[in-house]
């Protein structure tokens, strides 16, 4: 009998264990995911897009809401299109011009780059792929929520609205200056650069006192301009009274994903919930073209790959400078020279390149052929390099490219060539310099190194943390303190200002005490004199 019942204590806990079991296989493996991926960017959707298929590929099902679709999206993939975001971007009063900005001072700059997040906002406002998602059941299950914060939080009502489930924030914009805001931690302006300034960790005094500058005027600009105006746009079109300030919704996240690792970036102080998956989007390369291998394999000592990336376009440049860099392309006959262009060109184009409207340029970087890269020094595009090893000129043209291309200057395995005074000259000298010159390719190499001694690669790394989130939704031990505590304590001005307080007060009572002292040595002088 007692045998009997130690069996169905037995069979009872085993039944509990793969039931337990069975919970947690649901949710790191079948969760429903809600991305909001506002950014109107195509180099943010690359990033996002292979975070996203990484968890589809794990079960989990993927609601993605975004300005960029995939037409064949990968199963458990569903886009709802934030359709009139880039019409906003580009058009009428509310459209940006890169151009503009990156020949605009740093504060002007900034102040486009919150206009960036105000436009974009009002795009997806406009959107019926928006009213789409609105229009889901304010009881959908949603597991986890997955926020691009890095133009600000004009989604966030969408996940007021689904019940404020456990939210992984991510960007590709490497550490933006007000990740703090968001998930604590400290920021220390005297070694930690702002992101549009060239300058090194090691700054002299009026270079630390700029950059302090800089930083306090973006998160005094963030914090009183552009989020209230995101909020109240937001909420006139909510029409709804229960909607929370969406800056304190920003502020919900228990982690954050950041495209950021020490090879390339610079080094800061990172609270436990900032996990760096620098090079996130870099995937096992897939084979070539037979007309795009044929090309770069052509080139007697190698081709380059030219491309400025996805926001500032080649098309945009101008008559001026695109004949400029054709010259110079002719003048290398040795290399072969592929260049991203969104349009057809009206001129000769010289044998030695090839004009494409798109280039797979993670494949294209690992091809063996390819011995440089020409880019606007993006960041996704200079981990990209630095993974495959090839060196880089760098031609930056606005926010984080300055600062990413003098980075790259410092550690050897870049030159930059200036977009506003170029020549066919020095576009020819320059690309020989990095072409000819052995440093560069061994600088790099080592770097190389450096970024892919890993113990999991980046991607791996972050659907994994994803996925803990999902595990431990209500986990508040890796969260920073600091939060809470507010700059007052977790910066210890109190403390601080206590002891400036503490040595002014005993200054205070030296000087009292030394003028009695003095006061009674100069009566009893003067006593002496008169018994004399």
């Amino acid at each position: 009998m007692g045998s009997v019942r130690s069996s169905n204590k037995v069979v009872l806990l085993a039944v509990v264990v793969l039931l337990a079991i069975a919970s947690v296989e649901k949710f790191a493996h079948g969760a429903n995911i809600l991305c909001l991926m506002a950014v109107p960017s195509p180099s943010h959707h690359i990033w996002n897009r292979v975070l996203v298929d990484a968890l589809a590929a794990q079960g989990h099902n993927m609601t993605v809401v975004s300005p960029d679709i995939e037409l064949k999206p990968k199963p458990n993939v569903t886009y709802i299109h934030l359709e009139k975001t880039y019409d906003t971007i580009h058009e009428g009063a509310t459209a940006i011009d890169f151009y503009e900005m990156g020949q605009s001072s740093i504060l002007e700059s900034m102040k486009i780059f919150y206009s960036y997040g105000t436009s974009m906002c009002i795009g997806i406002l406009a959107s019926k792929g928006y009213q789409t998602i609105k229009n889901y059941p304010s009881d959908f299950k949603f597991d986890l929520v997955l926020y691009d914060f890095s133009c600000g939080p004009c989604l966030l009502a969408v996940y007021h609205k689904f019940g404020q489930p456990p939210m992984i924030g991510v960007t590709g914009f490497n550490t933006p200056p007000y990740t703090t805001d968001l998930i604590g931690g400290h920021k220390y302006y005297a070694y930690v650069p702002y992101y549009t300034l060239d300058y090194d960790t090691n700054m002299n005094f009026f270079q630390r006192f700029y950059n302090a500058f800089l930083h306090w005027a973006d998160y005094f600009y963030r914090n009183y301009v552009f989020l209230p105006e995101t909020d109240r746009i937001v909420r006139e079109h909510e029409k709804t009274k229960d909607l929370p300030y969406l800056a304190d919704l920003d502020q919900k996240m228990m982690l954050m994903l950041v495209n950021s690792h020490h090879s390339v970036d610079f080094p800061e102080p990172t609270p436990q919930n900032m996990i760096q998956v620098g090079g996130l989007q870099i995937i096992p390369p897939k084979p070539l073209a037979a007309d795009l291998d044929r090309f770069i394999r052509a080139g007697k000592k190698g081709s380059v790959l030219f491309s400025l990336g996805t926001n500032v376009l080649s098309k945009d440049l101008g008559p001026n400078r695109i004949k400029a860099f054709l010259k110079a392309f002719a003048q290398m006959p040795a290399y072969n020279f592929l260049w991203k262009f969104e349009s057809d060109l009206p001129y000769d184009i010289p044998p030695n390149v090839m004009i494409k409207k798109f280039l797979p340029q993670n494949d294209i970087l690992a091809h063996p052929h390819i011995k440089a890269f020409m880019t606007h020094g993006g960041l996704l595009s200079t981990h990209e390099a630095t993974w495959h090893g090839v060196p880089m000129i760098g031609i930056p043209v606005i926010a984080d490219q300055y600062r990413n291309v003098a980075k790259s200057i410092r550690a050897g395995v870049s030159e930059k060539i200036s977009l506003w005074d170029m020549t066919t000259e020095k576009i020819r000298n320059t690309v020989l310099k990095v072409l000819e010159t052995p440093r560069y390719r061994e600088a790099m190499s080592v770097r190389s190194g450096l970024f892919r001694d890993q113990p999991e690669t980046p991607l791996e790394r972050g659907v994994w943390w994803v996925e803990w989130a999902l595990r431990h939704p209500n986990a508040k031990t890796i969260q920073s303190p600091t939060l809470d505590l507010g700059p007052w304590k977790s910066e210890l001005y109190d403390v601080k200002l206590c002891l400036v307080v503490a040595v002014l007060f005993v200054l205070y009572l030296l000087r009292k005490v030394s003028k009695a002292l003095f006061s009674k040595s100069a009566q009893s002088g003067k006593s002496k004199k008169k018994v004399h």
